[in-house]
């Protein structure tokens, strides 16, 4: 069973959590398919425990995202039928920040910026959610994978949305990922080496 961790994010004790475990976001860098980290980067940050300071863009581009996700949340919520808790997990040497997780920890979301490779990805649709996460960009199925990992969730729902302003988003388009052996036994395997 996971460990709810409680630090507020940006804390000592956060960061010293982060640094010690092997992260959600940090997955797609690992395996060498991100495409704003290298694996060797990544490396160095896990062993000398230094992570860059994020540049004022970056920080803009962060502040842009935890607007939307948090606009976004009443509709993923009522997507899912219950409400959804920001959390952050560990098990074992894994951790996994959630945008949000339901009580019985069987279903999560995950809330990302629209982009052109999520227009691709994810096709408009007004019949249902798509079980089509499968389809989304390595780099995405990653993290989903790792937080399927930690959580022992049975499905994530992912949102891609964009602001309008700082009240209002699109609808976003949403997909469900679930589980892949495939993906996980990549993300296992990366990890020990």
């Amino acid at each position: 069973m996971p460990q709810v961790i409680s630090h507020a994010q940006g804390s000592p004790e956060w960061l010293q959590h982060r640094a010690s475990h092997f992260n959600a976001s940090d997955a797609p860098a690992m395996l060498g398919i991100s495409p704003y980290k290298t694996r060797a980067e990544l490396v160095r940050e896990y062993a000398t425990g230094i992570r860059p300071e994020p540049t004022p863009e970056q920080q803009r581009i962060f502040d842009r995202g935890h607007r939307i996700e948090a606009l976004a949340r009443p509709l993923a919520e009522e997507i899912i039928g219950e409400e959804l808790a920001p959390l952050v997990l560990a098990d074992g040497k894994y951790s996994a920040s959630f945008a949000g997780l339901t009580i019985g920890m069987d279903v999560a979301w995950e809330c990302k910026t629209f982009n052109a490779a999520l227009r691709e990805a994810i096709p408009m649709r007004i019949d249902g959610i798509p079980e089509n996460g499968h389809q989304l960009p390595e780099h995405y199925r990653a993290q989903l994978e790792h937080q399927a990992m930690v959580s022992g969730c049975e499905r994530i729902l992912f949102t891609a949305a964009r602001d309008l302003d700082d009240e209002t988003i699109d609808e976003g388009r949403h997909c469900w990922y679930t589980p892949d052996p495939t993906m996980r036994a990549r993300l296992v395997a990366g990890y020990q080496h």
